[in-house]
């Protein structure tokens, strides 16, 4: 399966930008980069504390809002979401203790949370949401349930409209910007927690997704083992974050005209097939065309 990455993990070294690409897609999206004139990304400093994955991050730097969430999930719970989601016997489910948090993870584990697998996501994690993680050097559980939505959502409309081809990151970060969950009433702000939303006032991808998910931030568990590597993995060095960072501000990158063609069917088309509902109420789409990396599932479908 091709990637359709290439470049650094910012993204926009994922093939050369078109000087003859319409600035504009008119009433969708902007296809400009960020500067409005030369078509490259702007270079963007490093956000002071941002970490290589897997390096330990400081306590002291951020207070995260994860450190006042301990995990809901029971004894019965690893073993009910093997069966259900068919994950295999390679990968550890671990129960977290009352004292441990998902942003301080147990030496060798990641947290997940269960809301990311009803959001589409699926293990052994696939190369592109690993990409995405590591790109905005974000762990999966800083991810809210919605952004695993328009992740795998929006990776399934772009396979569908490119004929077969993987959604290249720099298309992801063109179209989608990571944002912190606004503060609830009452509560200091949510440090940690981001969701996908688009840039501007364009739609996203994926339509009607949940407008609220009830304790999705306490049920979370440890995993371990083979998690993060698929049969035949293109890139089996490439790790997402355990620790939590800082989402890192990815620019936004000028698309080649073939691109923008793929964008703009997406955006003509029905909206109801964009529809989360339609979607991952049909994941055994999501696992014909090769975006949920776990095959096994497409029996229990």
């Amino acid at each position: 399966m091709s990637s359709g990455i290439g470049g650094d993990n910012t993204g926009c070294g994922g093939g050369e930008a078109s000087p003859h690409v319409s600035p504009v897609l008119e009433g969708v999206l902007p296809i400009r980069s960020v500067d409005g004139s030369t078509g490259e990304a702007i270079p963007i400093a490093p956000t002071p504390g941002l970490r290589e994955a897997g390096d330990p991050y400081k306590a002291d730097v951020v207070r995260w809002a994860a450190m006042d969430v301990p995990s809901i999930m029971k004894e019965e719970d690893p073993t009910k979401l093997r069966e259900e989601y068919r994950i295999p016997e390679d990968i550890e489910l671990i129960l977290p203790g009352p004292n441990e948090r998902a942003c301080f993870p147990r030496r060798g584990c990641t947290a997940l949370h269960l809301n990311a697998f009803v959001s589409g996501m699926r293990l052994p994690l696939h190369p592109m949401f690993r990409r995405i993680l590591r790109a905005y050097d974000l762990a999966p559980t800083q991810v809210a349930p919605n952004g695993w939505s328009q992740m795998v959502g929006g990776m399934y409309i772009w396979f569908r409209h490119s004929f077969s081809m993987e959604m290249p990151l720099h298309v992801f970060q063109t179209v989608y910007q990571s944002r912190k969950l606004p503060r609830k009433k009452g509560r200091e702000e949510e440090v940690g927690w981001y969701y996908f939303c688009p840039w501007g006032s364009h739609k996203p991808l994926v339509t009607g997704c949940p407008s609220s998910i009830k304790q999705w931030k306490e049920s979370w568990f440890w995993v371990s083992g083979n998690w993060q590597r698929v049969f035949d993995d293109p890139e089996p060095n490439l790790n997402v974050p355990s620790v939590y960072g800082i989402a890192s501000p990815l620019p936004r990158c000028e698309l080649s005209r073939e691109n923008t063609v793929v964008l703009r069917s997406i955006y003509e088309a029905d909206s109801k097939s964009r529809s989360y509902n339609f979607i991952l109420n049909r994941q055994r789409c999501l696992v014909e065309l090769g975006l949920v990396a776990n095959k096994l599932i497409y029996f229990s479908i």
